[in-house]
């Protein structure tokens, strides 16, 4: 989740000016329900994994986590959506919806509409090139008041119209039925061009570092200086939610954000488990707000996820980074921050995954496909062709064609109509049942249909095979470190641990944990009305 370390340096001047003391838009005790059942508190660790905690459980190092785990319920494979980035993620979160639904594509896709490239926050340097203005307010406003779709509700809007009481602490993607204001300082105002405040749609209580503060907490102290990347780490959120249990205010509902551990991962690889250790010990703190960590299930459920993988990357540049640029070299490119139909095509980079845009519509997509499989790092490429999507790849003979609403099912009860070489997809088929089985690739079908319905240009869809990931302008490699973005296992499961209750989620799934929270509580917030 690179975009926190874009934002904070786009707002570095936070701590040299004082925190506006913005209008108060909610009452007091504005988070009270008259629901007496037990608090849900979703927690994303970012890039939790399942061979990590079994790494740090074996070393007895994250007691916190451990005691959720043996009092609860433990699964190492949690699958993402694809792109395996953070805004689609926490959009198919919120909302249960894929991205052909929800219409958030990746961190960073092509607008038709405004022939512009949004980016939430690659790379400092991608913001400067593509515009810094542009960025900014693509990723604080844009992304919950514009892209993220109208025809889709989030567990917020649900939950408000139940009658509970929800809130967000430090996501991105919040969307709620409540009009909040973020506050731009002075010299962040003036670098970027967005206004002072910012009126946003969002749950009852938001909060996002140092730019917007809880009503019920705005006169205290937290852990939002520069330094700390103006709150949005770990130390920041444990404060916001400790304070919150300690006065017995939590919301019905709360999503929190614990960041820290993705910074780390993609530094040192998947394998580097300091970061759940050190995410653990907040874990803790919020355990140790009640009498004892039993008690602390007696008032709450806690979930905890992981939002992706992370995949170990090749430790030369060289020979890790796909160059599109000299890939697609006999086609042109638009500089970022030019209007992307000055090119012939365009990239939108989501680390280990890219879609390439026949940015006029020139019919280009079978021929782009057909070029990138010369790459033996791309393990396959897929584009719309009529009413079927086909996949081709350097590894396998011919290619596999296929499209929703058929005769064959998989694990998710979807349904497909499937043709062709199913090795391409990793995928086994059985004639007799009808049935779909995923190996290498765990939701494919599902997330390739996703990814290429999300938005209405022209594009192709490639993955990188492990150890690889996509580059051009303004993209940061991360040799011999961790990354994300692709199609494989090892970008796409993550671990979810779930305690204080004996309800399961049907699938595992993170597209499917808005039912399954929904399900936690019941239709009304008054308890025995019969409503």
């Amino acid at each position: 989740m690179k975009k926190f370390n874009v934002i904070l340096l786009v707002f570095l001047f936070l701590t040299s000016c004082q925190q506006p003391q913005g209008q108060n838009m909610t009452e007091p005790g504005a988070l009270a329900s008259s629901y007496d059942g037990k608090n849900v508190i979703l927690i994303i660790l970012d890039s939790l994994m399942g061979s990590a905690v079994d790494s740090a459980i074996e070393k007895g190092t994250i007691p916190g986590m451990e005691f959720l785990i043996k009092n609860g319920y433990y699964d190492k494979e949690l699958v993402a959506p694809f792109p395996s980035m953070s805004v689609t993620i926490e959009s198919s979160l919120i909302t249960g919806e894929p991205p052909d639904r929800h219409k958030v594509p990746g961190l960073t896709w092509y607008d038709e509409d405004e022939d512009r490239m949004v980016n939430y926050g690659t790379t400092i340097e991608y913001w400067v090139r593509n515009g810094i203005a542009e960025g900014a307010w693509d990723t604080l406003y844009n992304l919950n008041n514009t892209h993220l779709s109208r025809e889709v509700t989030t567990v917020f809007e649900d939950l408000d119209q139940r009658g509970f009481k929800s809130g967000s602490v430090n996501i991105l993607t919040y969307r709620g039925n409540s009009e909040k204001e973020l506050h731009v300082p002075f010299l962040a105002e003036q670098v970027t061009r967005l206004p002072e405040t910012i009126t946003t749609k969002a749950p009852d209580l938001l909060t996002f570092g140092r730019i917007k503060k809880a009503e019920t907490l705005e006169d205290e102290p937290f852990t939002d200086g520069v330094f700390n990347r103006g709150g949005l780490v770990d130390q920041n959120t444990t404060e916001v939610l400790t304070r919150l249990m300690a006065r017995d205010s939590l919301p019905d509902f709360t999503l929190a954000f614990l960041p820290d551990n993705d910074k780390r991962t993609h530094k040192h690889g998947p394998h580097y488990i300091r970061g759940i250790e050190k995410a653990d010990e907040y874990i803790q703190e919020m355990l140790n707000t009640y009498p004892s960590w039993e008690e602390a299930l007696e008032d709450n459920i806690f979930i905890i996820i992981g939002d992706h993988g992370q995949d170990q990357l090749h430790e030369e540049e060289d020979e890790l980074a796909i160059d599109l640029d000299e890939l697609y070299s006999g086609y042109t490119v638009a500089p970022l921050g030019e209007n992307v139909t000055n090119g012939d095509i365009a990239f939108g980079i989501n680390q280990r995954m890219t879609y390439v845009y026949d940015v006029h519509h020139q019919g280009l997509t079978e021929t782009l496909a057909e070029h990138a499989v010369n790459d033996q790092r791309i393990a396959l490429s897929a584009w719309r062709d009529g009413d079927m999507i086909t996949v081709i790849s350097p590894y396998h003979e011919g290619e596999f064609r296929f499209k929703k609403n058929g005769d064959w099912t998989d694990r998710y009860n979807q349904r497909w109509s499937v043709e062709g070489n199913s090795e391409i997809v990793s995928i086994k088929t059985d004639a007799d049942t009808k049935k779909i089985k995923y190996d290498e690739f765990p939701d494919v079908l599902n997330q390739l249909h996703g990814a290429l319905y999300s938005h209405p240009t022209p594009k192709v869809v490639l993955a990188a095979v492990p150890e690889h990931s996509f580059k051009s302008e303004g993209i940061e490699m991360h040799e011999g470190g961790g990354e994300h973005g692709g199609l494989y296992k090892t970008d796409t499961l993550a671990a979810i641990i779930i305690a204080g209750t004996d309800k399961r989620p049907e699938h595992s799934r993170i597209s499917d944990l808005k039912d399954y929270i929904l399900d936690l509580f019941p239709e009304s917030s008054t308890k025995g009305t019969g409503d």
